[in-house]
């Protein structure tokens, strides 16, 4: 691993992915910055000198040197139903965090060696005919919330492409983890025999384990060139919600039986059912083109390492 012994700076790294890189890192004898609105939490959580926890930006001088960003800052997009108050606070939770790191990235007397910036594959929209094909970096975003709020976010971090910094942006898939709170609500219906098919049963599921995010993650950092400026971090296996289902079955030998209509997704979700019943397979071209080798390529040997 290249980057053993770096100074990296995380942003949303007491989130899911966040708190398996500071794992991952510590264990390569890096210290790790993290931006979070509980540093004496964070402190307790790691009591050593290698992880440091801030409140704020400007509590580092212009003469810190740091390796690699890494920005995750963002809250969940689950939860609560999407009012317009909701929205506005999912999308300032990404734009306002990602604008004031890309100012004050610009203040460093040295640059970092290269800055990753999260997305996710909500930037493709969904397929309102339900005629899903395969999408890799180079296929268009949409005019809905989800794909706006990635654009918008996107869009936050962009200028320092042209100001010369190592720029890569990161569009993840749903990430399976044993940790994972939205893995979790997806495995509870068919752990209990009860709910199976969703929907049609034939929208995409885009996922990838955690193992294979912060193995890409750490890949791409380590890279001395920049071929792409977009990668999805995406499994290479095209999943349906229904092989979701059935080889959680065939793994925990249950048998859900009762379906859950779109209908019923829609009068308790509204807008954000979307998130269940329909969405893109996408591919990750960028990562496979440039050599990076997944652990868990396949859904069958993720969920049998997870379950």
């Amino acid at each position: 691993m290249q980057i053993q012994k770096s100074t990296i700076l995380i942003t949303g790294g007491t989130g899911l992915i966040g708190s398996a890189l500071i794992q991952h890192f510590l264990s390569h004898s890096c210290h790790v910055i993290v931006l979070t609105r509980h540093p004496n939490k964070l402190k307790d959580e790691y009591p050593t000198d290698y992880v440091k926890g801030i409140q704020s930006l400007d509590q580092l001088p212009p003469q810190t040197l740091v390796d690699y960003v890494i920005n995750l800052a963002g809250e969940s997009i689950g939860g609560k139903r999407w009012s317009s108050q909701r929205k506005q606070s999912i999308i300032n939770s990404r734009v306002h965090t990602t604008q004031k790191l890309a100012t004050w990235l610009q203040t460093l007397e040295q640059k970092p060696k290269r800055v990753l910036s999260g997305s996710a594959v909500g930037y493709y929209g969904i397929n309102e005919q339900h005629n899903w094909q395969e999408l890799d970096e180079d296929s268009p975003s949409q005019s809905i919330f989800v794909s706006e709020l990635c654009q918008k976010w996107e869009n936050a971090i962009l200028p320092l492409q042209k100001m010369g910094f190592n720029l890569n942006i990161i569009r993840l898939g749903v990430v399976f983890s044993k940790k994972a709170s939205a893995f979790k609500q997806m495995l509870l219906p068919i752990k209990l025999n009860a709910v199976g098919k969703i929907a049609s049963g034939q929208q995409p599921i885009t996922w990838i384990h955690i193992e294979d995010v912060v193995n890409a993650i750490c890949f791409l950092l380590a890279r001395s060139t920049n071929n792409y400026l977009v990668y999805n971090l995406t499994a290479p296996d095209k999943n349906r919600q229904i092989d979701f289902v059935n080889t959680v079955s065939e793994i925990l030998q249950k048998t859900p039986l009762l379906p859950l209509p779109e209908t019923v997704l829609k009068l308790t979700l509204g807008e954000q059912a979307q998130l269940i019943t329909n969405g893109q397979f996408v591919y990750p071209k960028h990562l496979l083109k440039d050599g990076y080798h997944f652990q868990y390529p396949s859904l069958e040997l993720a969920l049998q390492n997870l379950l």
